[in-house]
């Protein structure tokens, strides 16, 4: 009777899942004039995160997107989020966007750095800020109150010079936490997208303090472009 119940469980899921596709799909259409080419796939799996890398590599998948609602406190340790999961499993670069994100247009992305790697990670995110001839403002968030010995105007100078494209600043923000600093520069300079670069977390991290990248994408409301470090 258990199995039976469980059968029956599934299909109704799988129902209610096909039939707000369907739905879903009537309102895209019918809110875009310009008719976007759409296809869909309903998966069933274990793992969210998983299921999406797999579909993703399979179909030449060029950037995955999803949206967030948030989480906080206890909530965002014991459930987690399916956007966080993603962002740190994904190989692909992942788009999050939060639930009352408005687009407008990106002028400004904030991208933010550790300062290490960075032309090598630079690189990647030039061609879509050439794309949208968007400024990208480089964050460096000091949580520590130390001194650097870098020279921003420098730097800034430098990556003008070596990736041909002037709409390029360079900022240090001291702030009490990164998304703190993030979240406190974006509304400094009115973003439009933040972007930064991700990597794989170990299992204390994934319990209790979540990376960087995972908490700015639960507590920002700008949407978020995340790339794998490796």
């Amino acid at each position: 009777m258990a199995r039976l119940s469980s059968r029956k469980l599934e299909e109704a899921i799988k129902m209610s899942s096909e039939q707000d596709m369907i739905e879903l799909i009537k309102t895209i259409k019918k809110e875009n004039s310009h008719n976007p080419k759409i296809s869909t796939k309903i998966i069933y799996g274990a793992s969210i995160e998983k299921e999406v890398e797999a579909f993703a590599l399979k179909n030449n998948i060029d950037i995955i997107c999803i949206g967030t609602k948030g989480a906080s406190g206890l909530k965002k340790v014991i459930i987690g989020s399916n956007a966080a999961a993603i962002i740190e499993n994904s190989s692909i670069p992942v788009l999050t966007i939060p639930e009352y994100a408005r687009y407008r247009g990106v002028d400004n992305i904030v991208y933010s750095s550790d300062q290490e790697n960075l032309d090598e990670e630079f690189e990647i995110i030039i061609p879509f800020a050439k794309l949208m001839k968007a400024w990208i403002h480089i964050l460096h968030i000091n949580e520590d109150n130390a001194n650097f010995d870098e020279d921003f105007q420098k730097q800034e100078k430098r990556l003008r010079t070596l990736f041909s494209y002037k709409k390029i600043k360079v900022k240090e923000l001291k702030a009490t936490s990164v998304v703190q600093g993030i979240n406190q520069y974006i509304a400094d300079v009115d973003a439009d997208m933040v972007t930064m670069f991700t990597h794989h977390t170990n299992l204390f991290e994934k319990l209790f303090r979540k990376s960087v990248t995972q908490n700015t994408a639960l507590q920002t409301k700008t949407p978020l472009l995340t790339f794998q470090k490796e």
